[in-house]
Parts: structure tokens; sequence; C-alpha cells
């Protein structure tokens, strides 16, 4: 007992000792003018046909998968119904696993190229009008979780520049900065 109390009193007064003497890395607080502004993703994405077509096609893709697991399910119960044997079955359910994984992770890259071109068209479009604009900072309003009295009251609103960077004869040359639209396909491949 005393000597685990030792060991212990050892420990803290080795670590109060170490916290007396190390050194202060980070740096006093200047303050600083910021400019900043702030817009409304959920309402530029749906202002957006990209963004939005990366949702329908999320959905669309979603879909297909459910279609095709309850294919698969309904041939795994007609095999059963026909009283196939039992190592068929279960032959039948690892090759329709592996099918449908497979497809998963297909739709999956193709719903995630589609989100990320639409999101670096935005994040462009962000970029451009914070540029014109001044502003060494911008949010997502609907990501403040606090202090978002003090973003509105001091910040500008610029949601309909950034939907407005992103129309369509913003592509025009001499537009803007928006990449050019995706050649992704808008929808997986129905069976």
């Amino acid at each position: 007992m005393r000597s685990k109390f030792l060991t212990s009193a050892f420990v803290v007064a080795i670590g109060l000792g170490l916290a007396g003497i190390a050194p202060s890395f980070a740096a006093p607080a200047q303050p600083t003018s910021v400019k900043f502004g702030y817009f409304n993703l959920g309402l530029v994405k749906i202002s957006y046909p990209e963004a939005a077509g990366s949702e329908a096609l999320r959905v669309q893709a979603e879909n297909q998968l459910r279609r095709d697991v309850e294919r698969g399910n309904e041939m795994l119960q007609k095999a059963q119904q026909d009283k196939k044997p039992k190592d068929e079955v279960e032959k039948m359910a690892k090759e329709l696993q592996l099918e449908i994984n497979a497809e998963q992770h297909a739709l999956v890259q193709l719903v995630q190229s589609q989100s990320a071109t639409a999101n670096q068209a935005i994040q462009a479009a962000v970029q451009a009008v914070a540029k014109e604009k001044g502003l060494d900072v911008v949010v997502d309003g609907a990501s403040v979780f606090t202090g978002g009295e003090k973003v509105v009251n001091n910040g500008e609103d610029i949601t309909e520049a950034i939907v407005k960077k992103l129309q369509p004869q913003a592509l025009q040359p001499g537009g803007g900065s928006r990449p050019a639209p995706s050649t992704t396909p808008a929808a997986p491949v129905n069976r």
C-alpha cells in the first residue's frame, strides 16, 4: 500500500514539476478585423441542378439496390420452395451477395463522383463570390451552432450571389469560373 502511494505521489510531483517548466507554445490572441459572409448550403444545392441531380441519383441508386435485393430474396425463396439442395441454395446466396456488393460499390462510386463534381462547383462559386466581395471567411449559416446572431448581424448573406454564379448563363465565356458539367450518367442501368 505504501509503495503504491509513494509511486502515485512521485508521478504527481513529477507532473506538477514539469507543468511549471513547460514552455508556452500559444501566442496571445491579437484582435483582428475579419470580413465574413454566410450562405445557405441547402438552398444553394436545391437551386443548382447538378447538386439536385446527385441527390436524385442517390435515391435512384438506393431504389435500384432495394429492387435487386428483393429479386435475390425471391430467387432464394423459390429455390427453397423448389426444395433445392442446401449447398446449392447457399452457393446461390453467396453469388447473389457478391453481385449485390459489387453493384452497391459501383453505385456508391457513381453517386460520390456526381456529388464531388457538384460540391467542387459550389466551392468554386463560393470562392469566386468571396473574392468579388472581399470576404475573408465564408460559413454555411445552417452549420453555425452558436453565435449565429453575430454572423447574421455582422456578416453578409451571399446565398443569392452563389446561386447566380451557378446558373447556366455563368457558363458563357467570361461568365464565371464554374467547371464544365459532369458527363456522368444520370441513373444506373436497370436489369
